[in-house]
């Protein structure tokens, strides 16, 4: 629950699920039903400034005993804007509750003194067990269960976002209905192939110098809906934590330190960890210069991105 006394509120973090639970939280507690919008902003830092932000924030409010202003993305907001909003912090109108919304905690390292006038409370992306015990609750709650594998699956197909996860959840509760339970072959129907299984079978076939299977499979990805500048970012995403991962071994931690370092599913570990044991540090290298110079190419309108996905996977196949 959010004490909702504070004059101002700063929340950090990428998690907006749980962000829009806590600002919804206050609304109902701060705010009189009867207000409906009027006692109610909320500003975006791209297209506000600070005196919109100050002026938002110490008008009267018409029904409630305070005002509620969230600001989000506020560090999109300029460095004089800042400035300003910071110094009306330090001294805001008690009859308005200020809520600044920033993905990164960048503030808090060129405002330190910031925490001594808000209440700061920090929405970091869920663990993997964390992940699976909100996924099970989240159905629990609707009289709901989910098979381990597919519980595994869809984190794997949509990653750590509460928000995403939860429209998917929702989708899977409508799609079966009755049934009290969650199946693999659900999340199969529904959701479809995750992008880390599909990034696992490519690596593999690039790892096998099999180009034919590598193209096949970005057909099939093509196919069910993926863009080609989609499947680089998978790719590039993958190799990523491959070369992480093998830098992090290289300075001495264990497969297993490392898996939980870069959340690697353990389900997925010893196939994970062979792919990192096949592949050289500059081999992994090459093949991100490769990806990035194909994600550049993908984006100029007189590339067709089907040659180019192509090309690359043999580019990537022949090292």
């Amino acid at each position: 629950m959010v004490n909702a006394s504070p004059s101002v509120f700063l929340f950090v973090g990428k998690e907006k699920y749980l962000k829009e639970r806590a600002i919804n939280e206050l609304r109902s507690r701060s705010l009189d039903s009867s207000s409906g919008e009027l006692d109610y902003k909320v500003l975006h830092g791209s297209d506000t400034s600070a005196d919109e932000i100050i002026n938002s924030s110490t008008t009267i409010p018409f029904f409630s005993s305070k005002r509620l202003v969230v600001v989000k993305d506020f560090d999109k907001l300029s460095k004089i804007d800042t400035s300003k909003v910071i110094a009306y912090i330090k001294n805001p109108n008690q009859h308005a509750c200020l809520i600044i919304d920033s993905d990164d905690a960048s503030i808090l390292e060129d405002e330190p003194s910031i925490i001594r006038y808000a209440r700061v409370l920090k929405f970091a992306p869920l663990s993997d067990d964390e992940l699976s015990g909100w996924i099970e609750k989240y159905l629990s709650m609707q009289g709901k269960t989910i098979e381990p594998g597919a519980l595994d699956m869809l984190k794997e197909s949509k990653g750590p976002g509460l928000l995403n996860l939860s429209l998917e959840i929702d989708k899977l509760m409508t799609f079966i209905d009755k049934r009290k339970s969650v199946t693999c072959d659900d999340v199969k129907s529904l959701v479809g192939k995750s992008a880390t299984a599909s990034a696992f079978d490519i690596a593999s076939a690039i790892g096998d110098k099999d180009a034919s299977k590598a193209i096949r499979i970005v057909h099939d990805l093509t196919l069910s809906g993926k863009k080609p500048y989609e499947i680089i970012g998978i790719l590039s995403w993958f190799f990523k934590r491959i070369l992480k991962a093998k830098l992090l071994l290289d300075a001495g931690d264990t497969e297993y330190s490392t898996g939980q370092k870069l959340r690697i599913n353990r389900r997925n570990a010893e196939e994970f960890f062979a792919h990192v044991h096949s592949f050289s540090a500059a081999d992994i290298e090459y093949k991100i210069r490769v990806l990035l110079d194909a994600d550049l190419k993908i984006k100029r309108p007189r590339y067709n991105p089907s040659f180019i996905m192509e090309f690359v996977i043999i580019k990537l196949c022949l090292g």
